[in-house]
């Protein structure tokens, strides 16, 4: 099969997280040995001119090249994919889609999230950008040939934002890596230590919930704060119980060695899709406490149903937090293998897999 990926691409180890799922889809589809190639685009108008916008051609890494429109379009014409997947949608891919009157190719695009409802309640873009999103989400969503989505809840959701059928959106997973890194210690000395991964300042992490409930807690808390890129405007957050340390951007390796420091992880979004964080974590078997807007909640429900909270719920996830301070050492070691052993049905070499079996099911 032959696979064209589209989006942005960097090949450092910290990255954004739909960027890492990119790569590591990519470099897993390269392992299998079929014909993967990725194409992100001159995108940062402040870094590249507008000569390489449209005419632009460098390699980055293997089968991995930065190209302008219409060096874009020649490598799509010349390469004849049978899939073009895009992974982090933009407008200038749109170029490609008048293609398929001359090349027989499917077009799918990944959503991270639901610009609909991100745009007009937990963001505070306006004018120009605001419009710029919302074109790209419209015309990605309408012209494709499939989307993919996280979760079930969202799927019915793009279904009714965008009057599209239900067969055009399939539900699929992120992946985690397996590494040796495992919770040993789940003891509870003089504070709790509690992590959380993401920005602070994004209003759909809802990190102020958060924080206001480990501040009711009658109990001293090191609240730590991981995040791909360094955190600002932590200052405002202030209780007496909480020690707040905030951490710079860590690899994947060492940002698991830092989170088994910890008594549990809590991600208290209130829209999130499938957090890789949370995978690395639960691969870990850190006990973690999640929002019901996280999208892959709906897959761990059924296996963890008192680790779930509702979302902008400060009663409940306080309860919640209680509820893991009351079990016992061993039943504390029990949960921890249960999530770590669930986290192995999430494996890349398996969601790969699964990827695969969809595109087949699209071409």
């Amino acid at each position: 099969m032959k696979i064209l990926f589209l989006g942005e691409f960097d090949p450092r180890e910290i990255v954004v997280a739909p960027i890492k799922v990119g790569k590591e889809l990519f470099n897993g589809f390269t392992k299998q040995g079929l014909n993967v190639v990725y194409l992100p685009y001159f995108q940062d108008g402040n870094i590249y001119s507008r000569f390489q916008k449209l005419f632009g051609f460098e390699k980055i890494t293997y089968k991995v090249y930065r190209t302008g429109i219409f060096p874009l379009l020649a490598f799509v014409i010349k390469f004849r994919p049978q899939v073009i997947h895009v992974i982090t949608p933009a407008l200038y891919y749109m170029v490609l889609f008048p293609l398929r009157i001359f090349i027989r190719v499917k077009i799918i695009v990944t959503l991270h999230t639901i610009i609909r409802y991100v745009i007009p309640h937990l963001s505070n873009r306006n004018g120009y950008q605001k419009f710029r999103f919302l074109l790209i989400d419209y015309l990605l969503i309408k012209y494709s040939d499939c989307v993919f989505v996280y979760s079930h809840r969202d799927k019915r959701y793009i279904c009714r934002y965008y009057n599209i059928s239900q067969l055009k959106v399939k539900v699929v997973c992120n992946g985690v890596k397996n590494f040796n890194i495992k919770k040993e210690d789940f003891s509870i000395h003089s504070f709790l230590k509690v992590a959380f991964v993401g920005d602070v300042n994004r209003k759909e992490k809802d990190f102020g919930l958060l924080f206001n409930a480990l501040s009711q807690l009658q109990l001293p808390v090191k609240l730590s704060i991981y995040s791909y890129k360094t955190q600002s405007n932590t200052t405002k957050f202030f209780s007496n119980n909480i020690k707040l340390k905030v951490f710079n951007p860590l690899g994947e390796v060492a940002l698991r060695h830092e989170l088994v420091k910890n008594d549990l992880i809590i991600q208290s979004s209130v829209l999130d899709f499938f957090p890789l964080s949370l995978l690395e974590a639960m691969n870990t078997g850190l006990i973690f406490l999640i929002s019901d807007r996280i999208g892959c909640a709906e897959l761990i429900l059924s296996e963890f149903e008192d680790l779930i909270f509702p979302r902008r719920n400060t009663e409940m996830l306080i309860a919640r937090i209680k509820y893991i301070l009351d079990l016992n050492m061993m039943q504390k070691q029990i949960l921890s293998k249960r999530i770590r052993d669930f986290s192995q049905s999430f494996s890349w070499e398996k969601i790969n897999l699964e990827y695969l079996k969809m595109y087949n099911e699209v071409i």
